[in-house]
């Protein structure tokens, strides 16, 4: 698995215009009354905090140490989060969970291959009666949206963003220019990001052995469709 964020953890919330509130309704709506959750590429902790302040108690890794070094600083030493440098690949912790999340697009980071170990790896750290939410950018985002040369500029920020879709791998290169009183800095980030079918996620997950899983449109109650943009999934271990 090739991720890298680099001095991108510097700016990661500035470029998000993410709700992380109706995320957050979202999966609390759907965990209930599951209160110790597993979250797997965590990022700069802004669902984690959400989340920390509403008494779940989390166990948050990621595998860029700059990014959780943000989500430490972010969540001030909070008793109710712990943080640990893993690869959702292969991660192994000593605990299992009442539910796991994975948002922003984590999935998307991983290959097929990776995207079947990582369900396994969930899977076998939650306990029976669990629930298993996260998302993915579809297929219809990947080839009406991410096909083409982005340029934002705002007082203290601009940044060219390009895509180049080959065969349902995304190859990502971010160019930004963060202004420093009266000269710009240059940070250079490259990521891959992978395609993947609905479909096909939906039978990883019932490979490993998750029941009755549901797509819906983004963060919202509304069901999957064609034109949907993020595919959320919410997935049961059962007894």
């Amino acid at each position: 698995m090739k991720n890298s964020y680099k001095e991108f953890s510097q700016i990661y919330d500035l470029l998000m215009d993410i709700d992380y509130e109706q995320w957050t309704n979202f999966i609390i709506d759907k965990l209930q009354d599951r209160k110790t959750v597993l979250e797997a590429a965590c990022g700069t902790g802004s669902v984690t905090k959400i989340l920390a302040d509403n008494n779940y108690k989390i166990t948050a890794f990621d595998l860029s140490e700059d990014m959780l070094m943000r989500a430490y600083e972010k969540l001030k030493r909070s008793p109710m989060v712990g943080f640990l440098k893993l690869d959702m690949v292969n991660f192994k912790i000593d605990s299992k969970f009442e539910a796991a999340i994975c948002c922003c697009d984590g999935v998307n980071y991983l290959n097929k291959d990776e995207a079947g170990s990582f369900f396994e790896r969930v899977y076998k750290h939650l306990k029976n009666d669990s629930k298993f939410i996260f998302d993915i950018s579809t297929k219809y985002k990947y080839d009406t949206i991410f096909n083409d040369t982005y340029v934002y500029e705002d007082e203290n920020i601009f940044y060219v963003w390009e895509n180049i879709n080959s065969e349902g791998i995304i190859n990502i290169e971010i160019n930004f220019f963060l202004k420093d009183e009266d000269k710009y800095t240059r940070i250079t980030e490259e990521q891959i990001q992978y395609v993947h079918k609905t479909e096909e996620i939906l039978n990883m997950l019932k490979d490993v052995g998750f029941k009755d899983v549901e797509v819906f449109d983004d963060y919202s109650q509304e069901s999957y469709s064609d034109t949907s943009l993020r595919a959320v999934f919410l997935a049961s271990k059962a007894d």
